[in-house]
C-alpha cells in the first residue's frame, strides 16, 4: 500500500502495542501491490455490557473503483489477553483483503480473455488447395496454420498476399499454432 493507513480511536485509549500491530498488518498488504490506495482503521470501544467492553474493529481499504471493509468484535478484557484483539483485528484486515483481491480476480481473467481472442491482421502466407488449408504470417512475426473449416468466406477466393483478419486458438495443432477463425479483407496492396 503506498499511502500510510489512517487509525482512529473512539472511546478507547491508544497504545503504541496496538498501532504497531496494525502498522504490521498494512505492511503486510504489498502483496495487494498497487490495489489499495488508501486505508482506514476505526477502533471503537463505546458499547459496554455489565465490566466488559465491546470494541469494535472497522478495516476499510480503498481501491481505484470500491471500497473494502472489514469488521470484526472483541469482548475486552478477554481471558486470552491482548491475543484476542490481535485476532480480531487481523481478521478485519484479512476479510478486507480478501475482498480487494476478489475484486482484481474477477476483473483480470476478462481483460485477458477479451485481448487474447481478439482478431488480428495477417497476410495468407502458403495455400495448400489440394487439402483445403494455408498458413497465415501475422504481423508480430508469428505463423498461423488454418483449415478451410475455421474460415469465414470461400476457400477457393483466397490467394497468397491476401489480408486477413485472424484469432489465434488456445490450443496448438499438428502444424503448430493454429487460427480458430479466418476471415478474408482482401488483396495486400
Amino acid at each position: 500500500m503506498n499511502a500510510p493507513i489512517e487509525i482512529s480511536f473512539r472511546h478507547f485509549e491508544p497504545s503504541d502495542r496496538i498501532r504497531a500491530k496494525i502498522d504490521e498488518l498494512a505492511g503486510n498488504l504489498d502483496r495487494l501491490d498497487r490495489a489499495v490506495i488508501s486505508g482506514h482503521v476505526i477502533i471503537d470501544g463505546k458499547n459496554k455490557i455489565g465490566h466488559k467492553s465491546v470494541v469494535s474493529i472497522h478495516v476499510e481499504l480503498a481501491y481505484p473503483g470500491g471500497l473494502a471493509i472489514g469488521k470484526r468484535s472483541v469482548d475486552l478484557p478477554s481471558p486470552a489477553g491482548p491475543q484476542a484483539f490481535d485476532t480480531a483485528l487481523a481478521d478485519a484486515f484479512h476479510t478486507a483483503a480478501e475482498q480487494v483481491s476478489t475484486h482484481f480476480r474477477k476483473l483480470a481473467p476478462q481483460d485477458v480473455k477479451q485481448l487474447a481472442h481478439q482478431p488480428e491482421h495477417g497476410r495468407i502466407a502458403r495455400l495448400d488447395g489440394a487439402v483445403r488449408n494455408g498458413f497465415i504470417e501475422m504481423h508480430d512475426g508469428a505463423t498461423l496454420f488454418f483449415s478451410e473449416a475455421v474460415l469465414k468466406g470461400r476457400f477457393d477466393a483466397l490467394a497468397e498476399g491476401d489480408e486477413v483478419l485472424a484469432v489465434a486458438s488456445d490450443e496448438e495443432g499438428p502444424y503448430g499454432p493454429q487460427a480458430s477463425a479466418v476471415k478474408a479483407i482482401g488483396p495486400l496492396g
